[in-house]
């Protein structure tokens, strides 16, 4: 009877633990990464970031230059148009009709060149995005092996954006694991790198 009671007790046990095993199954783990930090934080990102900087850069320069331009052909036109004024009455008539024609060219110019500086601007800022578009997908590409190395040390089945999660437990956090890691890789990158041949004299 004994016998038999423990029997029947490591079989109700075995169940449990079978049951618990399985009840667990169904429950995958979930950890939770801030992408925006990882992005801000990390060598990798601060480099995309950079990329990402320049674009805008450029496109400010070009845009200020423009300006700059547009305000040069502004002033030229004041000018003549000045010159217009103070000496209409003394200018003959050919004079007068060659300074206004010379006004009324100066304007087309400015015009085509303002036309053509925004189609110009508008070609800039539409490649930047594609450019941009590229470096956050190379960004998502490196940077998703790492979120998986640090989800699976930490025996994550899932891992979510914490942009999505309305409240957050920092336990099943790995921004940080992942900035590392990626920091890791990137200084490992660097260090492996060739050195640049010094110049022959």
């Amino acid at each position: 009877m004994k016998k038999t009671f423990v029997a029947g007790l490591l079989l109700a046990l075995a169940f449990a633990a079978h049951a618990a095993a399985q009840e667990a199954a169904k429950f995958p783990r979930v950890g939770v990464i801030d992408m925006a930090r990882v992005s801000a934080e990390s060598l990798l990102g601060k480099c995309y970031a950079a990329q990402l900087e320049k674009l805008q850069n450029d496109i400010n320069a070009e845009t200020t230059k423009k300006q700059s331009d547009l305000g040069k052909m502004d002033a030229a036109i004041k000018t003549l148009q000045e010159e217009l004024e103070k000496q209409g009455a003394v200018l003959s008539q050919e004079a007068r009709e060659k300074k206004q024609q010379e006004i009324v060219r100066k304007g087309r110019e400015r015009q085509a060149y303002l036309e053509d500086g925004q189609a110009e601007i508008n070609r800039m800022r539409e490649r930047a995005q594609q450019q941009a578009q590229s470096i956050n997908n190379e960004f998502q590409l490196k940077v998703r092996p790492i979120v998986e190395l640090a989800a699976k040390e930490r025996g994550y089945d899932l891992v979510l954006d914490s942009q999505v999660a309305y409240t957050i437990n920092k336990d099943f956090d790995i921004t940080r694991d992942v900035i590392v890691k990626a920091d890791e890789a990137e200084k490992a990158k660097t260090a492996a790198a060739p050195a640049p041949a010094a110049p022959k004299p």
